[in-house]
């Protein structure tokens, strides 16, 4: 199904888009669609005015105008805009969505400024309920968060984290959109890992150059341990030279099916002690849907080989709402991983993008995906099985095209959070990024600015251009004044 969303004021028309999806996660065109929703836009006396027509419902909302400033204004008018698209539909469907009307990637973000107004975290979590109608359940959620982030949300100043990206992976998962290839032949990855050793010293000079330093690094992907262990080693090598003193360094191991004892230890003796080892499910049969070329099996040797080679921290992700799958099997995998005794567990809910294989298989109805409601189970099921098991919620972030509008969360054990994880989702860490599709993402703390700094997403490219790279960064960062 196609919605046509038409509305007078064009600069609107994502975010209003985003709210239709948030009901009806289908296709949203100006121009064409199997019935309408129009919207027209303006202001009464001291409100923004919004009028909606959809089917034979109409519905106007009106919003006090009470902001300042450019940014603030536009703030206001687009959520005055949302909030009565999503009170039309709520109405309409006759759907709760347990995260409202929020549409953002980070949820966080709003219980934290109202923290920084001067609220205290349950008047905090109040407001989000009555503004954006986020429910309970979520609310508290965030309320967890913000505990378990205490003491780790903020970055020291003239410290700053590390990303390395390996993008390579032995196959292409159906869900996945990264800017990765599959290793093929393995021509490029020689001559990536040079780029990527210059990249890094270039940088790593750069860097002491203007004093400033290494707090927590990540190595992602792809998957890295697709190298050989004497790849992984000279790469660490590198970075440890060029970046020393790291407070945390993960690894993101990722596919079972590409980890070894060398490749562990040669992470191991590096003193990496947080590496990732990524099930996404125990049933096999999913597996295979999905691409994923190993076995649950496999994933139980790659655990234990992890305990052996001595990591004192050991991540794994599980993704809910997998096509095919229903509430039986998913708690089948978040037992087997409670099993395992993991430091940390990340519970992802389906994300369906548009540059994947999954994307193409839904449009074509060819694949059989949960409904919210039971993904919504799901998520809860892993929740409170965590939760009993001394696990807690420390980050989380959402996506565009998730199934059930649901969220992404990071749960660990106390003492356990991923320093990196935080300030990556929270934006509240200077990130420089290194290697093909990697974005460097600087905060200017006196402006309360981001910018972004992109790496070329093509590997070939990337290769070619490596100074161009360092010369980006160069340029953003040369720019604070710290």
């Amino acid at each position: 199904m196609t919605i046509r969303l038409e509305t007078n004021e064009p600069a609107l028309f994502g975010e209003l888009a985003d709210v239709i999806r948030i009901f009806y996660p289908t296709s949203v065109k100006a121009d064409e669609g199997d019935f309408c929703i129009r919207h027209e836009g303006g202001i009464q006396e001291d409100s923004w005015q919004d009028r909606f027509y959809a089917l034979c419902f109409e519905h106007t909302y009106l919003s006090p105008r009470r902001a300042v400033g450019e940014l603030a204004i536009k703030r206001e008018r687009k959520r005055a805009a949302k909030t009565g698209l999503f009170l039309l539909l709520r109405t309409i469907s006759g759907q709760s969505p347990a995260w409202g009307s929020l549409t953002g990637i980070r949820p966080t973000r709003l219980l934290y400024e109202r923290l920084e107004a001067g609220d205290t975290p349950a008047a905090a979590a109040l407001y989000l309920r009555e503004k954006f109608f986020v429910s309970e359940e979520k609310a508290g959620l965030l309320k967890e968060i913000e505990r378990m982030q205490r003491g780790l949300r903020t970055v020291p100043p003239g410290q700053f984290d590390l990303y390395i990206g390996i993008p390579f992976c032995p196959t292409r998962c159906a869900y996945c959109s990264f800017s990765s290839g599959e290793l093929g032949d393995g021509k490029l990855v020689e001559p990536y890992l040079a780029a990527l050793a210059q990249e890094i010293r270039a940088c790593g000079a750069m860097m002491r150059e203007m004093g400033l330093s290494v707090r927590a690094a990540y190595m992602g992907g792809g998957t890295p341990t697709s190298l050989t262990a004497a790849q992984l080693a000279r790469v660490l090598d590198e970075a440890q030279a060029a970046f020393p003193g790291a407070r945390e360094w993960t690894v993101e191991a990722g596919r079972p099916d590409s980890i070894t004892v060398e490749k562990l230890r040669a992470i191991r003796e590096r003193g990496v002690e947080r590496v990732c080892v990524n099930p996404q499910t125990f049933s096999d049969e999913t597996l295979r849907r999905i691409g994923r070329a190993h076995t649950a099996q496999d994933t139980l040797r790659a655990f234990a080989l992890a305990r052996e080679a001595g990591f004192a921290h050991i991540n794994m992700d599980v993704i809910a709402a997998l096509p095919g799958e229903d509430l039986p099997q998913f708690r089948a995998t978040i037992e087997q991983v409670l099993a395992l005794d993991p430091e940390s567990v990340t519970v992802h809910s389906l994300a369906i993008k548009r540059s994947s294989r999954l994307h193409e298989e839904l449009v074509t109805e060819k694949s059989d995906y949960a409904p919210p409601e039971s993904a919504a189970e799901m998520i809860r099921f892993a929740r409170e099985s965590l939760r009993e098991r001394g696990y807690f919620p420390y980050y989380l972030y959402r996506q565009k095209y998730m199934a059930g509008n649901l969220e992404n969360t990071g749960y660990a054990k106390e003492g356990h959070a991923c320093l990196y994880n935080i300030g990556n989702m929270e934006e509240t860490a200077p990130v420089l990024a290194l290697g093909a599709g990697a974005v460097t993402k600087w905060l200017f703390a006196r402006e309360r600015r981001i910018e972004r700094a992109p790496n070329l997403r093509n590997i070939e490219e990337y290769i070619a251009r490596v100074a161009e790279m360092v010369d980006r960064k160069r340029a953003l960062i040369g720019g604070d004044e710290k």
